[in-house]
């Protein structure tokens, strides 16, 4: 069959994944975030437990030893709090482990990512016909056969620690309590880090899996990969750095259309530059044709080099040039002298040059 326009069949442009992920349309499991969490929380979990065993019992023995001789509310809540400060140190651990590894499983997955628009109020997200729809839809329907296989792995995961531990479940009777309690944690524990590994295989699969399905989403036809190109060609950044460039362009063209005329550039040499104009016989004083400070002014040395033009740094003669001359003045009558002097140097060099060639 052959190919049409509609179809999907072109991968999605940064501008496209750009704008989906300002949207929150970005690959995420959060199934891998929570066998993070689940998993870092096995790890520090016996630690914030002798934490807070300690704790407790610290304050049992305070307690019994302070207690309040009446039920007054002040006396009441500092004696709770007397037996509950001891344990705060592993409850604190707890929480800021979870706290840590949840916002970093996010963020290693999605980056940071601020998005108004799926926060923004919408009567298609509280339609109850919408709703039924993604109740009976094929990604509800995924996603419940994807809860249902990962509770039937975890349950056979743990009958499997179960059933291979019978002989120690029997004969618990004939144990101590503590020693009972003990053996059990040790069957709990081995049934929650095959349960966690399990899941961690399981959600780093899913994290795969949402990032094909988002790529697949993105997917563009090629009418819309070519609009997109037509869009970008004509942007508002396109647009204004084109016309930032034309000015300059514009700019260029007429400063060499009126260095075309100079006879002299004299030069700070950096800071100023100033361009002079004087034909023998047909001027009957120097001309100021151009002029120009730092930025401006190496636009003119420039030019300048580009058409030939002589360039003759004169520090002092230039900064007054600069201060009491226009583009389009005549030179001052006290300055006619300096200038006069520069032209001459200028004209003898060019002379110079002219009898060696």
């Amino acid at each position: 069959m052959a190919e049409t326009s509609q179809e999907r069949t072109e991968e999605a442009t940064p501008r496209r994944k750009k704008d989906a992920r300002r949207k929150g349309t970005v690959a995420k499991s959060q199934d891998l975030t929570s066998a993070l969490v689940v998993f870092a929380l096995l790890m520090v979990l016996p630690t914030a437990l002798t934490m807070m065993g300690g704790g407790f019992m610290t304050a049992v023995k305070t307690g019994l030893s302070r207690i309040p001789k009446s039920l007054d509310f002040r006396e009441v809540t500092g004696q709770v709090l007397t037996l509950t400060q001891p344990a705060i140190g592993g409850l604190l651990l707890i929480m800021a482990t979870a706290m840590a590894i949840g916002v970093a499983s996010n963020l290693s997955q999605v980056g940071f990512v601020i998005s108004t628009e799926s926060l923004t109020p919408s009567f298609n997200k509280i339609n109850p016909l919408n709703g039924l729809k993604r109740l009976f839809s094929r990604q509800a329907a995924f996603d419940g056969a994807k809860a249902t296989l990962k509770s039937g792995i975890f349950m056979f995961l743990a009958w499997s620690v179960i059933s291979s531990n019978w002989n120690l479940l029997f004969g618990l009777s004939y144990l101590t309590p503590l020693a009972a309690l003990a053996s059990v944690a040790t069957l709990m524990r081995a049934i929650a880090y095959k349960v966690a590994a399990a899941w961690l295989v399981l959600a780093a699969l899913d994290y795969f899996f949402q990032r094909k399905q988002v790529n697949k989403q993105l997917m563009m036809t090629k009418e819309e990969l070519k609009q997109e190109m037509k869009d970008a060609e004509t942007s508002p950044e396109l647009k204004m750095a084109m016309h930032k460039r034309r000015r300059e362009l514009a700019k260029r063209r007429k400063l060499a259309d009126t260095m075309k005329k100079a006879s002299v550039v004299i030069t700070n040499p950096t800071h100023f530059a100033i361009a002079i104009q004087y034909e023998q016989g047909k001027d009957h004083a120097p001309i100021v044709v151009a002029k120009g400070q730092d930025f401006m002014a190496a636009k003119i040395r420039e030019v300048a080099a580009e058409l030939n033009v002589p360039l003759v740094p004169n520090p002092p003669l230039a900064r007054q040039l600069y201060k009491k001359c226009e583009v389009g003045d005549y030179i001052p009558r006290e300055l006619f002298q300096a200038v006069a002097e520069v032209l001459a140097y200028v004209y003898r060099t060019l002379n110079r040059l002219k009898t060696r060639a």
